[in-house]
């Protein structure tokens, strides 16, 4: 599903997955007909309504702060951010590769709960400031909001990876053990663990057995939901885990093609594609002004042009620029490599030195590599 960009904070964009307003929808429904009528029985459905609809926004605002402080303090470390979005369990931000140092990891995993935390204060505290009451719509909002966030907090802080406490636990394993890898994989395993007892209780409940967590059908249903997201995700950290150990033992220089097909950015588009394409549909050229690498022109760039004006179109006018793409230098690890292509769906990377292209390294070869480790099948 193609995500909505709401905009950008601090450069990184806002997005949100269609399936938000799926949770977004649910939340003011609960609010509306189940928690502010009871709170506020002498309070009209316009009321209620109101309250429920400024009380999802303020929470999922909330939300998107708490991924906004773990963005923030990995830039400081300079870690790029791609993005934040709101999605059916909450938001995430997309943070294109961890830290090198377990005390930037604990940082980075301790921004959001941290945030969440203040946030709550803050909700508490102006609830206080303005008077303290729990039969007024604003101070019942205010209570709502200072207690969801407070759970936001603590229930982010379980040390189930890949959530907030998982990744401050792998900084703990990190930091004693002195392997990324193997904190990785410590992390990942309780954090399936946790989410197989989530799960367990859940069914538990629909079971009939009185488990003293779930309470109602929809929290042992929303603990399932949760427990199958984040064992999931724990599942795929334990495969990128292994992918990137394996890759760890080479470096672009090693994986590349070297010398690749580098042309002028006069040369038309006619010259490259034809006769090309149909033989190779995955072919791609460097451009170069200079001597410098200026971009790239693949096949997807040469269909985007009509080929009635493949003589008229430069290689230079229909390249992606160099200065939106994402090159690697031939010492840059193979799995950060693979990392950077996975995030941005490249399927090829060149690889440069001083500024001339020397090498491409494509999605392929780091594959063929792990398919030979035996991580991918055959």
């Amino acid at each position: 599903m193609r995500h909505i960009r709401l905009g950008a904070l601090f450069g990184i964009p806002i997005l949100i997955h269609p399936l938000w307003f799926i949770i977004f929808g649910l939340t003011t429904l609960i609010l509306a007909r189940e928690v502010y009528p009871s709170a506020l029985e002498d309070d009209g459905t316009a009321t209620h309504v109101t309250l429920a609809l400024a009380s999802a926004v303020l929470f999922f605002a909330s939300i998107l702060l708490h991924e906004l402080a773990h963005s923030l303090v990995a830039r400081v470390y300079a870690i790029p951010v791609k993005s934040i979005t709101l999605f059916l369990f909450g938001g995430v931000a997309q943070i294109t590769r961890d830290a090198t140092k377990p005390l930037n990891e604990l940082l980075m995993a301790l921004a959001g709960p941290a945030t969440s935390m203040l946030l709550a204060l803050a909700f508490f505290a102006i609830w206080a400031l303005t008077g303290g009451a729990t039969d007024r719509p604003l101070e019942v909002m205010l209570i709502w909001l200072g207690l969801m966030n407070g759970v936001l907090a603590v229930f982010n802080m379980l040390p189930a990876f890949p959530m907030d406490g998982g990744r401050v636990f792998r900084s703990a394993v990190w930091l004693v053990s002195g392997s990324y890898h193997r904190a990785t994989s410590v992390a990942a395993w309780t954090g399936r663990g946790f989410a197989w007892a989530m799960m367990t209780l859940g069914f538990l409940w629909l079971l009939g057995f009185d488990t003293y967590v779930t309470g109602t059908p929809v929290n042992g249903g929303w603990m399932i939901l949760i427990g199958l997201f984040l064992e999931n995700a724990a599942r795929q950290s334990l495969a990128q885990n292994r992918f990137v150990e394996a890759l760890g033992k080479y470096r672009a220089g090693d994986l590349m093609v070297s010398n690749p097909p580098v042309v002028e950015g006069n040369v038309s588009v006619a010259a490259l594609a034809r006769g090309v394409l149909e033989l190779n549909p995955r072919v791609c050229y460097f451009v170069e002004r200079d001597g410098k690498l200026a971009g790239i022109i693949s096949a997807y760039q040469m269909r985007a042009v009509p080929e009635a004006m493949w003589d008229a179109t430069t290689a230079a006018q229909a390249m992606v620029p160099s200065e939106r793409l994402h090159a690697t230098s031939p010492d840059d690890r193979a799995s950060d490599v693979l990392m950077a292509m996975e995030t941005e769906e490249l399927l090829h990377m060149p690889v440069v030195s001083d500024g001339r292209v020397v090498g491409v390294i494509s999605r392929d070869r780091l594959i063929s590599v792990l398919r030979q480790s035996g991580l991918v099948p055959t």
